[in-house]
């Protein structure tokens, strides 16, 4: 079997891959480089249950419209 190229695959495709191969620690770990590398990163606690509900419904209307 060829060597998968983990660092190009997009996130997408890493996140299609694991699902597969969910026991593939090289690429969860890529995956996790991927998003550790995107800039303005919003970490939320269970105290913010309320603004990721409005958050996820905005989303959703958003969609709904389109």
């Amino acid at each position: 079997m060829s060597e998968l190229n983990f660092v190009a695959m997009s996130k997408t495709e890493l996140k299609r891959y694991l699902l597969e191969h969910r026991n593939d620690t090289e690429a969860f770990y890529a995956l996790m480089d991927k998003i550790n590398a995107e800039p303005n990163q919003k970490f939320y606690s269970i105290d913010d249950v309320e603004v990721l509900e409005n958050l996820m419904e905005a989303k959703r209307h958003s969609k709904e419209n389109q």
